[in-house]
């Protein structure tokens, strides 16, 4: 899912445009964030599919490391699949059990 906004306009200026619309554009600004870099399909994507493969907790927790991974990788003026992969790993995500670190190793 993505957004189809035009790029240089806020989506809460749209016709139709709802309250998250509005508070992402606000969030952009307050962060410093260019205006409409949140994918906000792609990250409610990825929340739902870490929540409902992993647990409810995991949906912010996971889009909060795919952000940190992705401003590191900026930091290093680097692009980043950290959303991808994020999203991949949930969708296989197969719970190891107590006293293993879940990394596959």
């Amino acid at each position: 899912m993505t957004d189809q906004t035009p790029r240089g306009t806020a989506r809460g200026t749209e016709p139709g445009s709802s309250v998250l619309d509005r508070w992402v554009d606000a969030l952009e600004a307050e962060l410093g964030l260019p205006l409409r870099s949140v994918d906000v399909g792609a990250v409610l994507d990825l929340a739902r599919d870490a929540a409902h493969q992993v647990a409810r907790p995991a949906a912010p927790v996971t889009a909060y490391a795919v952000g940190y991974a992705a401003g590191l990788a900026a930091a290093r003026g680097e692009g980043s699949d950290a959303l991808g992969r994020a999203t991949s790993a949930a969708l296989s995500w197969q719970d190891p059990g107590p006293g293993t670190s879940g990394t596959g190793s």
